[in-house]
């Protein structure tokens, strides 16, 4: 192999050195950027608007139902046309979207249910997004660097974690929530002209006579008898209801566990973002060098539960901060293997589809962080409970209980009814 190729091969940076994957990463900044901006801006104004929380579960379903509804056929797509014009075309009508609140909200006509209507639509869209971006990867990059182009494409989406609602949050408290909107359309039309450069020439794939939900059944048949790949998605899937729904519960320990508050919630943040940016850049540099993938991905997962179950257990700060670095670490190292396995091993006909599934999975934290939710309240008052205790503090019995104890103490005449 000649010395310059073989520099390419061991740089961190390599996939970025093609022409396609170049434009394609600095589009994704931007899509991450606006993304970002869309559902930090959405649940703000919907709050000013409705000063409701209950609104602000509408919000969630619909922002969330959409992607879970569509995004299955969203893969089947994928597979039946050209990804790249597929991409383009939910891209125009995501920056639509997001233009049409941006002017609603400057002329005060904004309403809840617009918002809903809107927020729907946008992920509506996005149902269709992702699974063609996805599929659309190796096509970018020559199969040598893929693994190298799925780690660089996860750092914007870490990096958009920490600063994108940093960025979003100072812009609306300093000029309102309109220049949030603002934000994303603005973004999503810089990602949409980054898009429109990229130049592809694979073969148009022949139709296959097939209906479309005859795919879609394909599909899923074809995940399900294939041991590795049932094996690996039902592993993102766990890893989405369960493992990830820490995430959630961070504000609890921050606040109940820590005493930190809302200083200490951004800063469990912030290192669990830090931890999966570092995780993203090492498997980046050294993602060649990983020859067995499948025990390094079994190593990942392992580490990712001792760290979580080491975090659970954490007396303060000084050790969760640590901790939670390399959770994000694990995380990220675990999935990367988890992505690039199923990248490389999917037939291209079926990788809309299987990509599609993937992708499912994490649409699908919102319902594990509301299980982690139901245990963090049952934590929350058994540790209100342990306090109490130690501070000589008795609980307060019920009425009922009380009067019950009374009448069954001895000497004491019962009374009549």
């Amino acid at each position: 192999m000649p010395a310059s190729a073989s520099a390419a091969r061991l740089s961190t940076f390599a996939a970025l050195k093609g022409r396609n994957y170049c434009f394609y990463w600095f589009g994704l900044v931007f899509y991450v950027l606006g993304h970002r901006a869309e559902y930090m801006t959405f649940a703000w104004i919907t709050w000013e608007v409705s000063r409701d929380p209950l609104t602000l579960g509408y919000l969630g379903l619909a922002q969330g139902v959409p992607l879970v509804l569509f995004q299955l056929f969203g893969g089947v797509l994928a597979d039946r046309m050209n990804r790249l014009r597929m991409l383009l075309v939910t891209q125009v009508l995501t920056a639509a979207t997001l233009t049409v609140a941006f002017a609603m909200t400057i002329f005060g006509s904004i309403s809840v249910e617009s918002l809903l209507v809107l927020a729907a639509l946008s992920n509506t869209f996005r149902a269709f997004d992702e699974p063609s971006r996805m599929a659309l990867i190796p096509q970018l990059v020559e199969r040598d660097r893929l693994p190298n182009a799925i780690a660089l494409g996860s750092i914007p989406w870490q990096a958009g974690r920490m600063v994108g609602p940093s960025i979003t949050g100072i812009l609306i408290a300093a000029f309102g929530g309109a220049v949030g909107f603002g934000m994303a359309a603005a973004s999503s039309f810089i990602a949409l002209a980054l898009y429109s450069r990229l130049r592809l020439h694979s073969a148009r794939r022949a139709p296959d006579g097939q209906h479309v939900v005859q795919q879609f059944v394909e599909g899923l048949r074809f995940v399900a008898n294939n041991f590795v790949f049932t094996s690996l998605i039902g592993l993102a899937l766990f890893n989405s209801l369960f493992a990830m729904s820490y995430l959630t519960l961070l504000p609890i320990y921050a606040d109940a566990y820590f005493g930190a508050g809302s200083t200490g919630y951004g800063l469990l943040n912030a290192a669990h973002g830090t931890g999966a940016l570092v995780g993203s850049l090492t498997i980046a540099t050294m993602a060649h060098l990983i020859l067995h993938r499948g025990t390094a991905l079994l190593v990942g997962a392992a580490s990712l539960g001792a760290l979580l179950i080491v975090f659970s257990r954490s007396p303060g700060m000084w050790l969760a901060m640590p901790v939670l670095v390399l959770v994000g670490f694990a995380n990220t190292f675990y999935l990367m293997q988890v992505s690039t396995f199923l990248q490389q091993r999917v037939p291209d006909h079926l990788r809309g589809r299987v990509m599609s599934l993937y992708s499912l999975c994490w649409n699908l934290m919102p319902l594990g962080g509301s299980l982690g939710r139901r245990a963090g309240r049952g934590r929350r008052r058994a540790l209100r409970r342990a306090r109490r205790r130690r501070h000589g503090v008795r609980e307060r019995a019920p009425a009922a209980d009380l009067e019950k104890a009374a009448l069954d103490r001895p000497g004491q005449p019962r009374r009549r009814k």
